[in-house]
């Protein structure tokens, strides 16, 4: 009786994809191992993907990461609520002013009208109309035109910072997303490491300069510091960094220990 040989895998030309047959095999998920073909390819950080793992949050952490605050308020968006909010209330207590008491003139007026106007444009930013992300660069800059006519040139000087301010919030990836404005996957991954890549060594690391203050922070920060250390990982998807701030802020830390130890021992022994 003639043996049977196992079954051998057709040739790489042959092999055809699960769920497109008519298509040639291309590779197999470097997740899942699910062969794929040239429809259901998907290449992230450059590797070979099937398409559901490719959407999986730990693989494509960059679009997760996108998604997760895609049309979500950020920090200065409430602040610029806040500033309106502001805004509106000066500029009617100046026009009602100038339209009982008559006593700011013209200047009073123009005043009056240009806080009503920033305090509506911000309204808008804080609802999320598209105009007004580069309406807010504007606002500032007619406001310091009007402060130097009325002030004069040290007027000027002080009101440079909020267009600082506005041109920083325009090139902001988190306010970007909370636009719907498509951004960079290089601004997405800047964005990322700032407020996702290992946060708890960012806090040892920030509260370890606190440490070298306030003695009682120190352990807190160093702890901190150690846990983050632990979690580097820069071969793991998502990569996990922020080795240097651990190090620095266990370095900082032990000489907030030691400094602060040794200066209530001098003061203990001069007590004694």
């Amino acid at each position: 009786m003639e043996s049977l040989s196992p079954a051998q895998p057709p040739a790489a030309s042959e092999a055809r994809c699960p769920a497109h047959p008519q298509k040639a095999v291309l590779g197999a998920c470097a997740r899942c191992g699910t062969f794929f073909c040239e429809y259901d390819r998907e290449t992230v950080d450059g590797k070979d993907y099937c398409d559901t793992c490719a959407e999986h949050p730990d693989v494509d952490y960059l679009e997760a990461f996108r998604l997760k605050y895609w049309g979500k308020r950020d920090a200065w968006t409430w602040l610029v609520g806040l500033g309106a909010l502001i805004n509106l209330a000066v500029g009617a207590i100046l026009l009602a002013n100038e339209l009982v008491n008559k006593d700011l003139g013209n200047a009073g007026l123009l005043l009056g009208l240009t806080s009503l106007v920033g305090g509506g444009v911000g309204v808008c930013f804080w609802v999320g109309m598209p105009f007004a992300r580069l309406a807010l660069c504007f606002v500032p800059i007619i406001s310091l035109i009007i402060s130097g006519f009325i002030a004069g040139a040290e007027a000027v000087g002080r009101s440079i910072w909020p267009v600082i301010i506005t041109l920083s919030i325009y090139n902001n990836t988190r306010n970007k997303l909370f636009f719907k404005e498509e951004v960079s996957r290089e601004a997405l991954q800047k964005a990322w490491h700032l407020f996702h890549n290992n946060t708890v060594a960012r806090a040892g690391f920030m509260l370890s300069f606190l440490a070298l203050l306030i003695g009682f922070v120190a352990p807190i920060s160093l702890l901190c510091s150690i846990i983050g250390l632990r979690r580097v990982n820069p071969t793991a998807t998502p990569p996990v960094g922020r080795k240097g701030q651990a190090i620095a802020g266990i370095v900082l830390s032990s000489v907030s220990i030691v400094g602060w130890g040794l200066f209530w021992a001098v003061v203990k022994l001069k007590l004694i």
